[in-house]
């Protein structure tokens, strides 16, 4: 349950200016936490730190773990200070040119794609998450190199008790990197079979063969989360904790699929049965086909949910507090035949929510989640919800409809425990959102607010109308408090590649943006 007053900021790491194709954990980050002090913010909210990859169309919520973090947000920077790469090379690396990349088919996993929607080629501008993927990954691989090589024995010493904290994840994870790039196959499921089905003398081989590669992969972990720990106990000696996120699947071409094919409902080939999304609703006509496997509850029921609870136990130990993405699919979920190309086709299923949650609180007495509880049959859940203390979102955005006198989003029906935000990664920014607003939403602001909205007036007003309600936390995505219109949206469901592309650029938060924020926030009594 929140206790107090707050307000926070919601900007993705890999949305952070950087000269290396996306944001990381190196100097613009810790120049983010210091505007977040400045502004008199307690939170910074971000997306998944889990593995992207090009099949699922970099969307940090389609991973291939739901354990490992995103390589790409390691910063070369401090790598450099480490002396596991010299200046020279990043400054050889800083020259090369990024060029565009086009993808001339829909990515074959995303959770965000209809075949109507990704028809035709798809460019992606320069210094996006493909030019990273390309770029970044053998300066990365060489510093690793570079560690195993030359590390101290005290350095030696901490990089083993990582592989031993970490190794109910990260032997298999590393083990399936590894078996990707020696195969040259992404695809566990065209693997060798006795490799598909995880022959122990197969693995046990394989794991010998390729200790290198492993080693590799192994390090890149211990380096990105040593940069996470530091980054985080920065921001905390500031008082600034960090929001995290989870979301509640993982994709099918994962090490957690692989490893675990039990947990999942999959046919005798290992092939999905069936795969998760949304219907259609407010964002997307076609719904969402997410892509990823449908979760075998029963199984999961069985083992007293301890995969997930180990899963809980990891990422909440990243972050103070964890949105978990989706959270109606722990009582109900929409659920696909994978045979099928969008999401209007499919049947809402029952799942085990009530022996989840209790599993849930006796293994974490006090949640520090928020449940991202949006979308519809989000009444389901709001029982639960409310007997375990645990905050669900108000959305500024979705106050404003036709029933706007009883809408739970409208902020004079906010209640304290709940986080409100002005708009989430999944919407328009406010000043796009007004713009693709009909005459009736526009005059319904207009009423409410006692004076005519305008797209000089509407994000402050929106920004406003989130830091006076009495959610005892308040959340904005960076885009608003800039003022920024819909060409920078983070997310656009149904847009797949598309998406995941903003970028903070230099110098945008400004002292004059920082002290606005500060006025406001003291003003709310969130300070």
């Amino acid at each position: 349950m929140l206790q107090q007053r707050s307000s926070g900021l919601l900007l993705h790491i890999t949305s952070l200016p950087s000269a290396h194709g996306i944001g990381d954990l190196g100097p613009e980050a810790y120049r983010f936490a210091d505007f977040l002090e400045a502004s008199g913010q307690t939170y910074w909210q971000i997306l998944p730190l889990t593995p992207v990859d090009p099949g699922a169309g970099f969307s940090p919520y389609s991973s291939p773990s739901a354990f490992a973090g995103n390589i790409l947000m390691i910063s070369l920077e401090k790598l450099v200070e480490e002396k596991l790469l010299t200046q020279d090379e990043l400054d050889v690396f800083n020259e090369q040119p990024i060029q565009d990349v086009t993808i001339t088919e829909p990515p074959t996993t995303s959770g965000d794609t209809t075949p109507a929607i990704m028809a035709g080629p798809l460019i992606l501008a320069p210094n996006t998450m493909h030019a990273a993927w390309i770029k970044k990954r053998p300066l990365l691989q060489q510093a690793a190199e570079a560690f195993l090589r030359d590390a101290t024995p005290a350095q030696r010493s901490d990089y083993d008790r990582f592989c031993v904290w970490q190794a109910d994840w990260l032997n298999d994870y590393a083990l399936f990197t590894a078996l990707q790039e020696e195969t040259g196959e992404p695809n566990w499921i065209r693997w060798p079979t006795e490799l598909v089905r995880r022959d122990p003398v197969a693995l046990a081989r394989q794991a010998k063969l390729l200790h290198s590669r492993i080693d590799v992969v192994k390090v890149l972990q211990y380096f990105f989360l040593r940069q996470w720990n530091e980054l985080t106990a920065y921001c905390f000696e500031r008082k600034i904790h960090m929001v995290g996120d989870i979301p509640i699947y993982v994709q099918f071409n994962s090490a957690d699929v692989w490893a675990n094919p039990t947990l999942f409902k999959l046919d005798e080939n290992l092939q999905p049965l069936f795969v998760a999304g949304a219907p259609p609703d407010y964002f997307s006509e076609y719904g969402q086909r997410w892509g990823n496997p449908i979760y075998d509850w029963t199984e999961h029921e069985r083992t007293g949910f301890a995969w997930w609870m180990h899963r809980l136990r990891h990422q909440m130990s990243l972050y103070s507090l964890t949105r978990l993405d989706h959270f109606l699919g722990f009582a109900v979920y929409w659920e696909i035949p994978a045979n099928e190309p969008t999401a209007r086709v499919g049947e809402w299923i029952k799942a085990p929510i009530e022996a989840f949650m209790h599993s849930m609180h006796r293994q974490f007495v006090n949640l520090p989640i928020i449940a991202e509880d949006l979308g519809a049959k989000a009444a389901e859940i709001q029982p639960y919800l409310r007997h375990y203390g645990i905050p669900g979102m108000r959305v500024i955005q979705f106050g404003f409809g036709h029933d706007m006198a009883t809408s739970t989003y409208a902020p004079h029906n906010h209640t304290e425990n709940f986080v409100v935000y002005s708009g989430t990664h999944d919407n328009n920014t406010t000043l796009g959102w007004f713009r693709e607003s009909d005459e009736m939403h526009r005059q319904r602001m207009n009423n409410y607010l006692g004076f005519k909205i305008t797209e000089k007036n509407v994000v402050d007003q929106v920004c406003r109308l989130t830091m006076q309600s009495v959610a005892r936390l308040a959340i904005m995505p960076v885009q608003d408090i800039l003022n920024l219109d819909e060409t920078n949206r983070m997310n656009t469901p149904g847009l797949g590649g598309r998406s995941w592309q903003w970028r903070l650029q230099p110098g945008q938060l400004t002292k004059a943006v920082a002290t606005k924020l500060l006025k406001l926030t003291r003003m709310t009594g969130r300070g």
